[in-house]
């Protein structure tokens, strides 16, 4: 069985979830059986970090849990991405004014320094295909980085796009305003009109602009989900789709955009409540088709605790179980751990990726049992 997973946004506290995520697969040896990823933002941030941890490969189970996931807990737990404290008095001075009106150039450039995460798009692997979501502001469409294309269906598609991986991923997390849109300098040759259902070059044609702005991929759709889903379409390239889900929930208003300097994500109020509705009903089409038959897969969401889980499947562990797993008031409040991209704290790393890979093993096991029939208890004590 194929998989296909779409990873969230959500900053750092969505990486670390996602992190938890894949070693739920790891340790049930799936991860090779992954051949369609698509991320936004966090998620993208996430995806980003294991690509260059494995050597630009997707790591084998084995390697994602002996060396893959203990780099990304001291990368994720090592220092801030974007912060005052991240660039210092150098970096303010060697950033000076683009810290005012290119601030996604910026955090393009930290991933290099800081994460080292220096590849282009075509150092990434053919298998899995990776598709970076990002929003286009010129067309107000989901604009994607792959290994082997650029672009939306009404700017047009390149198939050969020379850019970097720190770039692409960098516009994927670029929230509205809190760090802006990345600014993209794009090859004036080589676009192609594509047909929007098959995606099927049609005619070459000029690009719609020099340069293109890119917005976090979340302004579109925070799930990832369009790329490897369609209501009344059959799954292409996989059979079964995982969606991981670490969005923050819509709380009360907060902060302003000067909050990126503490490291901070804080969008304005209407982009939250367009983005979670938004999230709200791809997530509802996409269990509509799972609960329906038309589609097979999970939707894996923060915040849910096994007791949850079980509640809605109308099943009962005994207390000792319960025991096992971590306590639903401290699930609950991974889910509201600030969307940042200041390091996290060693302990609340591993208790949100501790939530990741339980809130996954518990849902596939209870909702998705026909392919994944044995419960995995988490493996770091």
């Amino acid at each position: 069985m194929e998989l296909g997973i779409s990873l969230s946004g959500g900053g750092i506290r969505a990486a670390a979830f996602h992190a938890g995520l894949l070693l739920r697969l790891a340790v049930d040896g799936r991860l090779e059986k992954v051949t369609r990823l698509s991320t936004v933002s966090g998620g993208s941030l996430f995806a980003a970090a294991v690509f260059s941890q494995a050597g630009y490969r997707w790591p084998s189970s084995s390697e994602y849990k002996n060396n893959v996931f203990p780099a990304l807990r001291q990368l994720l737990t090592g220092q801030d991405l974007l912060s005052l404290q991240a660039l210092g008095i150098s970096g303010i001075i060697r950033f000076n004014a683009r810290l005012l009106h290119s601030r996604a150039n910026v955090l393009a450039q930290m991933l290099q320094d800081k994460w080292k995460i220096r590849g282009k798009l075509n150092d990434l692997p053919n298998d899995p295909i990776w598709w970076i979501n990002t929003t286009c502001l010129e067309t107000g469409k989901n604009w994607r980085f792959s290994r082997s294309e650029m672009g939306d269906w009404i700017f047009g598609r390149h198939f050969n796009p020379d850019c970097n991986i720190a770039d692409a991923v960098a516009a994927s997390a670029a929230v509205p305003y809190a760090i802006g849109a990345l600014k993209l300098a794009v090859p004036q040759h080589g676009w192609y009109r594509t047909d929007p259902a098959s995606k099927q070059p049609l005619e070459k044609r000029a690009p719609v602009s020099p340069v293109v702005r890119l917005w976090d991929g979340g302004a579109y759709e925070n799930l990832g989900l369009e790329v490897l889903f369609k209501p009344g379409q059959k799954f292409d390239g996989f059979d079964f789709l995982i969606c991981g889900d670490a969005s923050a929930p819509l709380g009360k208003p907060s902060g302003t955009a000067l909050n990126i300097f503490k490291g901070q994500l804080v969008s304005p109020r209407l982009f939250d409540i367009s983005s979670d509705q938004i999230r709200a009903l791809r997530s509802r089409m996409f269990m509509t088709a799972v609960q329906n038959g038309t589609s097979r897969g999970a939707l894996i969401r923060m915040g849910n605790s096994v007791r949850d889980i079980d509640i809605k499947a109308g099943r009962q562990r005994t207390r000792s179980e319960y025991e096992e797993f971590q306590r639903d008031n401290d699930v609950a409040l991974a889910s509201t751990h600030p969307t940042q991209l200041r390091a996290l704290g060693l302990p609340t790393f591993e208790h949100i990726a501790r939530h990741g890979f339980e809130v996954t093993d518990a849902t596939l096991t209870t909702y998705a049992s026909s392919e994944f029939s044995q419960s995995c208890a988490w493996p770091l004590g």
